[in-house]
């Protein structure tokens, strides 16, 4: 049986997908595809993420973006944004207004009855060496994600979500590799950056069985 795996976030989901004429862009969505068509999986994957936009702009979209689609699995990935938005265009989104959105689109998701959600946490690497704009609110920033990191895991948690913890990946990463590769401007990754979160996601996916395999194991 066929899967439809959709996607939803900012820019790191997006990677240019609208100059993509598959749609898939060029990061952690289209290795994805990848992987799963070297499986021979039968899977479509469809990327929802838009550059720039904050977890009010998801919910703003959800109908249409996520519900309507009715995905076999939803990936959310979102956050940075509520951030970086907060201190350098004076947008703020409260830790408050951040649980009250996330909550509502996971909530509706599960209402929907979509089967498998993977909510991946938002990273953001300090004094990143080309961190653009944002490198005078570099400490402003990681101590605003922080507290809207926590907010990710209990709703993932609250809402019976697979829960990525990339923080900690992209920091160990980072020590071991560099801020260069891993993420130069301390938000977007790299292609390794990419490569990093398209593998911890598989390693999410693949541990838990399809319902296809668990009914193979029930007949076994």
């Amino acid at each position: 049986m066929s899967a439809r795996i959709v996607f939803i976030g900012d820019s790191i989901t997006d990677a240019e997908r609208t100059g993509d004429l598959r749609g898939r862009g060029h990061g952690y969505v289209d290795l994805l595809f990848e992987e799963f068509t070297a499986r021979g999986a039968d899977v479509e994957i469809v990327n929802r993420g838009i550059a720039g936009n904050r977890v009010a702009h998801l919910r703003e979209r959800w109908q249409a973006d996520v519900l309507d689609l009715r995905p076999d699995v939803l990936t959310v990935y979102i956050g940075v944004n509520d951030t970086l938005c907060t201190f350098f265009q004076g947008t703020t989104t409260s830790v408050a207004d951040f649980e009250c959105d996330l909550d509502d689109i996971l909530a509706r998701a599960r209402a929907a009855g979509i089967g498998r959600i993977i909510v991946i946490e938002p990273f953001f690497v300090e004094d990143a060496p080309w961190a653009g704009n944002w490198k005078g609110g570099s400490e402003f920033a990681r101590a605003d994600l922080d507290r809207k990191r926590p907010v990710v895991r209990m709703l993932a948690e609250r809402y019976g979500a697979d829960f990525l913890p990339l923080q900690d990946h992209v920091t160990a990463a980072v020590a071991e590799r560099g801020g260069v590769i891993v993420a130069p401007d301390g938000v977007h990754p790299s292609g390794f950056g990419h490569r990093l979160i398209s593998r911890l996601w598989l390693e999410v996916f693949d541990a838990k069985p399809t319902s296809g395999e668990r009914e193979r194991g029930r007949r076994s």
